[in-house]
C-alpha cells in the first residue's frame, strides 16, 4: 500500500472544511431571506437587508476560510489587524464608501426602490452595494421625473459629504403646484372654481392614502404640522397678470402624468369661458425716438 503524506490529508480537510463553510453560509443566507419574506412587510426593505445579510454570510465565510487555509490560529487577530491598518492607509476611498454602506443601512437613510438625489443625481435605487449604490437616472435633458436610460453608480461614501433628499422613505406622495396666469380683466373668481375643481377632481384618488401615511410622520416626528392633502389655491399679484398657483397632493411617480392631465383640463374649460383669458408677456412700444437729419437724408435718397 502505497504511503500517503499527511500534507495530503491536511488539503483535503482544508477543501472539505471550506466547503463545508460555503455551504453554511448559503444556507443561513436563504434561511434569513426566508425569515425575512415572512416577518418584513415592505418589500424594499426585505430586499435591503436580505442583500446585506446575504453579504455578511459570503463575508464571514471567506474570513473563516481564509483563517482555516492559512491557519492563522491565535495569530489570527494580530493578522487581520496589521492587514487591517495596511488596507485602511491604501483605500482610504474604499473604506469611506464601506462606512457609507453601513451608514445607509443602519440610519435607514434610503433603500432598494426608494426615489432619491445626492448632489445632482436624481433616481430610483436599483442596488445597494458594500461600495456603490446604483441609480437608474431620472431628469437631465427628460423633464419631470421620467427616466433618461442611464444606471449611474454612486461611491457610498457620498453620503457624508452630500445631503441626501428621500422622496419616498416614509411617504409615496409628494406636492406640486401649477402656475396659470390670467389677465386682470379676465373672470379670475370662476378660474379659481376651476382650477379646484379639476385639482379636486383628478388627485382624490391619492387623498386617503396619502393623509394615512402623512399622519403616521406627525406621529413619528411631533414637531411636523399636519397638512391637508386637498388641493387648495394661492393668488399673487404682479405687474402683467394674476398669477393663481394650484397646490395638489400626487404620488411621486405619477407627477408628469397628473399635472399633465390637469393642463388638458384646463386649457379645456378656460377655452369654453368667454371671460377667461390666459396671460403672456407683452411689450408695449410707447414712442419712437426723432430720426436724426443724415438718416432722414438718405431715407429720402433710397426712396428715389
Amino acid at each position: 500500500m502505497p504511503h500517503i503524506s499527511p500534507a495530503y490529508f491536511e488539503v483535503l480537510q482544508k477543501i472539505v472544511v471550506s466547503i463545508v463553510v460555503i455551504g453554511i453560509a448559503v444556507i443561513v443566507s436563504r434561511l434569513a431571506g426566508r425569515l425575512l419574506k415572512k416577518r418584513v412587510r415592505d418589500v424594499s426593505q426585505m430586499h435591503t437587508l436580505t442583500v446585506l445579510v446575504r453579504k455578511i454570510s459570503y463575508v464571514a465565510a471567506v474570513v473563516i476560510i481564509l483563517a482555516v487555509v492559512f491557519e492563522f490560529g491565535s495569530n489570527f487577530a494580530t493578522v487581520i489587524g496589521i492587514l487591517g491598518a495596511g488596507v485602511a492607509f491604501a483605500s482610504q476611498e474604499v473604506i469611506g464608501s464601506f462606512a457609507g454602506y453601513l451608514n445607509i443601512i443602519t440610519g435607514n437613510i434610503f433603500r432598494i426602490g426608494d426615489r432619491i438625489r445626492i448632489g445632482n443625481v436624481v433616481g430610483d435605487v436599483l442596488d445597494i452595494s458594500l461600495l456603490r449604490t446604483t441609480v437608474m437616472e431620472i431628469g437631465e435633458w427628460v423633464k419631470d421625473d421620467q427616466y433618461t436610460g442611464r444606471i449611474v453608480s454612486l461611491a457610498n461614501r457620498v453620503v457624508f459629504s452630500d445631503p441626501v433628499f428621500n422622496y419616498t422613505q416614509h411617504s409615496g406622495y409628494i406636492w406640486d403646484e401649477i402656475m396659470i396666469p390670467v389677465t386682470y380683466e379676465a373672470n379670475w373668481r370662476r378660474a379659481v372654481e376651476i382650477m379646484l375643481a379639476k385639482g379636486q377632481e383628478l388627485t382624490s384618488q391619492f387623498h386617503a392614502e396619502a393623509r394615512a401615511e402623512f399622519e403616521g410622520m406627525v406621529k413619528r416626528y411631533p414637531s411636523l404640522q399636519p397638512v391637508p392633502v386637498e388641493p387648495s389655491l394661492y393668488i399673487t399679484l404682479t405687474d402683467n397678470w394674476i398669477a393663481l398657483t394650484l397646490r395638489y397632493i400626487v404620488a411621486v411617480r405619477d407627477r408628469r402624468s397628473v399635472k399633465g392631465q390637469i393642463h388638458g383640463e384646463l386649457l379645456k374649460c378656460f377655452g369654453e369661458e368667454p371671460d377667461i383669458k390666459v396671460a403672456s408677456v407683452t411689450v408695449d412700444i410707447v414712442g419712437f425716438p426723432p430720426p436724426k437729419s443724415g438718416n432722414a437724408a438718405f431715407q429720402g435718397g433710397a426712396h428715389q
